[in-house]
């Protein structure tokens, strides 16, 4: 299937989409409700842009300004991505309905030559049938809003981590297609999944935050892998930026590179 024979699909790989996500988080206003302190409320907005500024000056300070692709890219997968994940967790709740003898947690979608394949095992832990997983690709395809964020989002992702290599002149095989998709994703989404929780679990394992307000004596610190427990919440608290450049570390079919002694050059 070519999700990529519009325009409108071309362009979100564009400098001007990741600006325009950029200038969306940094306008970030706390949703209107009459039950919230307006003083609370410009407190929330300004927590949010700290969050912000905080995850890009830790970028920058790594790798500098000449590496902005990179960061480009991960913001854009990041957000392809965080919808691609909820809409896809929805599609399985309504498959596990008409496929009761599927392991639903084993379903999962990758990149292969430019397009989403699906894959799954049955409730005995074997592939399901040719026939049964052809009928789920099926009702996946007429999803063409989530195909989109999750081939985009892969893509972006797997694009941003072969940027990093080459930036270290780490040799990578990174290929697309004719469309501009990356060929060969570098997760498929289960694994984007269980590798960023395990990255998570390690960045922020002592780190913590406030949570509540001074103002009502309510305030707490809270241990961030606490706070912060699905996959969408951690996402935004963490974005992608640094978890594409840390992953150069663990290419296939490359040695393994100290991260400190590279850091130190650039520094």
């Amino acid at each position: 299937m070519d999700i990529r024979n519009t325009s409108s699909f071309l362009s979100t790989l564009t400098a001007g989409s990741a600006s325009a996500t950029t200038k969306n988080r940094l306008e970030y206003t706390p949703p209107a409700d009459e039950g919230i302190n307006l003083k609370e409320a410009i407190e929330g907005g300004k927590a949010y842009q700290e969050m912000q500024d905080q995850r890009h000056a830790e970028f920058r300070k790594i790798w500098g300004d000449n590496l902005d692709n990179i960061l480009k890219l991960a913001q854009s997968a990041e957000d392809h991505l965080s919808a691609g994940f909820q809409g896809f967790e929805n599609f399985k709740e309504k498959q596990a309905v008409e496929h009761p003898n599927i392991d639903i947690d084993s379903l999962d979608v990758a990149l292969e030559d430019g397009q989403l394949k699906l894959s799954a095992l049955d409730v005995n832990g074997q592939p399901i049938s040719d026939k049964q997983l052809a009928a789920i690709e099926e009702d996946f395809l007429k999803e063409k809003e989530l195909v989109e964020s999750l081939t985009l989002g892969l893509s972006e992702l797997t694009e941003s981590i072969a940027n990093a290599t080459s930036s270290l002149a780490i040799d990578n095989d990174l290929e697309f297609s004719s469309e501009g998709i990356v060929k060969e994703s570098r997760f498929s989404l289960n694994e984007l999944v269980s590798e960023y929780n395990q990255y998570f679990e390690r960045t922020y394992k002592a780190a913590s935050e406030r949570e509540g307000t001074i103002l009502d004596g309510s305030d707490k610190m809270v241990p961030i892998t606490e706070k912060y427990q699905t996959f969408t919440e951690r996402l935004e608290r963490g974005g992608l930026e640094l978890f594409s450049i840390f992953n150069f570390a663990q290419q296939k079919d490359s040695e393994p590179v100290n991260i400190y002694s590279i850091i130190d050059t650039k520094a």
